[in-house]
């Protein structure tokens, strides 16, 4: 038996089951596809997705293969009208070390997998669920010990039994089905769009290209990051009651319509779908041992670029709870997760729904630059995100604790080496630091995975676990004007702020959340 059986191997139940395996946890992740998926889907990877990214190591293949600041050039038909980045926007701060970045789903998931090999996992491809069951007569029942689910597979049907199944299988999941979920939210019919992955002839590929206007609607041609693909996204006019089937003729004759450049040829359509938008959420995300997360919770508006991220999101808030509980935690750390996540999905749904009203009225008056301008701030890069009425926050001496934790530049006194926050706070432990002079890390002894520092603004500060915050830096982010303590979750949340000498209450704090009990 194993510890989790993850259900679909998107950016959601990949993330989930990378973070599980580096903390040892035994689990399984199948999919119901006999493949990868080639369709590009998601294409934007948010600043709190990338130093997920980087919690996981994979962050420099992230960076590498991706893309930052992309222009948009606008036209009308021809002619050009404009070319700023206005999509992507943000630069890499001392506390934000990420921007955007531009990355399609494909090539995400190939990192993650990837990661995944390393830590010693693989996806079951050809592996659909079909139904499950808890062991428990009563499907709420919180004491079952087990989980099993029935699997079809090309060699026939088999089951998988494990302690606890998360269903990241998307919007039509087959888990939230079963596990008694309904998902409560609204179709907008005249929100329709043509999406493809095309490759195209005669057109540069520095700049994403877009068309917009009252009479034709929205045209976009994306280029996708280390590869020969294009995104095509055209709106359907809201009058067209039936609309055509997707195809490259089609797509053919809509750029011909909205575009018209010469010399451009596209020569050839991938995957090709007629998306509709829709905005939903689960009445809720667990039921005894089973969970669901990402688009299998919540389906978003394309508009912000949130939804992929947010999945990723909800696997980096369950994982580390999971692999707790699984160590001997009180199972009621996993109430948490619903109570954190769900949340935050809702004001994800409003602001996304919101965003994508505003943009259509804006492109249908013509106003292609607020449109654009309109569609990324700083909620959807989500490091507004916190969970500041959680339970597992307690609020000390700042307003901080239920916050992202942020990132600064430091320097390690023993070797004098550059570093930085994230590199403290990266892998599967808690993490306590304290702000300056301390009361020393030796005797902060704690029965769960936990790494002390002491962070100091004296350069010539030496001994173990010390580290000179550079220029300050981590002080004036952290707002430490005195002497105090950060307790901060394994997703880099901060779980506590305390004065100095409250360092045993901090432990205990980390320990009564996430250690067995005595």
């Amino acid at each position: 038996m194993s510890d989790v059986l993850i259900v679909g191997a998107g950016p959601t139940g990949l993330t989930l089951a990378c973070d599980l395996a580096r903390r040892g946890v035994t689990c399984r992740i199948v999919e119901a596809a006999e493949g990868p998926s080639t369709a590009s889907r998601a294409k934007t990877i948010q600043p709190r997705a990338l130093e997920i990214a980087d919690d996981l190591g994979i962050i420099d293949r992230v960076l590498r293969l991706g893309a930052v600041n992309v222009p948009t050039r606008r036209y009308d038909r021809q002619r050009v009208v404009s070319e700023a980045v206005e999509v992507a926007t943000g630069t890499a701060t001392p506390g934000v070390p990420y921007p955007p970045v531009w990355l399609s789903q494909p090539q995400l998931e190939s990192v993650l997998r990837d990661r995944l090999a390393e830590l010693g996992g693989q996806v079951e491809w050809g592996s659909a669920v079909s139904d499950l069951r808890q062991d428990a007569d009563s499907d709420a029942d919180a004491d079952a010990d087990s989980v099993t689910a029935t699997v079809r597979t090309a060699a026939g049907q088999r089951e998988i039994r494990a302690r606890y199944l998360v269903g990241c299988d998307g919007g039509r999941s087959i888990v939230r089905q079963r596990m008694g979920a309904v998902l409560h939210g609204t179709s907008y019919g005249d929100h329709r769009w043509y999406l493809g992955d095309v490759r195209i002839k005669g057109l540069d590929r520095h700049c994403q290209h877009l068309w917009a206007g009252p009479e034709h609607g929205i045209l976009s041609l994306f280029p996708l990051p280390s590869t020969d693909i294009w995104q095509f996204q055209a709106s359907v006019p809201a009058d067209e009651q039936k609309p055509g089937t997707p195809t490259l003729e089609l797509f053919r004759r809509i750029f011909a319509e909205r575009a018209g450049l010469p010399n451009v040829d596209l020569q050839d359509a991938g995957w090709r779908s007629l998306y509709q938008v829709n905005v939903c959420l689960a009445d809720r995300y667990r039921v005894g041992r089973v969970f669901v997360a990402g688009d299998a919770a919540h389906i978003h508006s394309p508009a912000g670029g949130q939804g992929m991220n947010t999945g990723i999101q909800d696997a980096y808030n369950l994982g580390w709870k999971l692999a707790a509980v699984l160590g001997g935690a009180d199972a009621a750390l996993l109430d948490t997760y619903e109570r954190e996540r769900r949340p935050v999905a809702q004001a994800v749904l409003d602001d996304s729904t919101s965003r994508m009203h505003a943009m259509m009225r804006a492109f249908g008056d013509g106003d292609g630059a607020t449109a654009l301008r309109g569609l990324t701030d700083d909620f959807t890069t989500g490091l507004t995100v916190a969970y500041p009425t959680s339970p597992l926050t307690t609020r000390g001496d700042g307003p901080q604790a239920g916050d992202r934790a942020p990132d600064a530049p430091c320097r390690d006194a023993s070797t004098g080496r550059e570093l930085r926050l994230f590199d403290l706070l990266r892998g599967p432990h808690w993490t306590l630091l304290s702000f300056g002079r301390g009361h020393g890390t030796a005797a902060w002894d704690a029965p769960v995975p936990l790494r002390a520092y002491r962070l100091t603004d004296d350069p010539t500060a030496t001994g173990p676990d010390t580290v000179i915050d550079t220029d300050g830096q981590a002080h004036r982010i952290y707002d430490m004007r005195e002497d105090g303590l950060v307790l901060i979750r394994p997703d880099g949340y901060i779980a506590m702020r305390t004065a100095a000498h409250q360092g045993e209450a901090a432990v205990r704090h980390a320990t009564t959340l996430a250690a067995r009990p005595n």
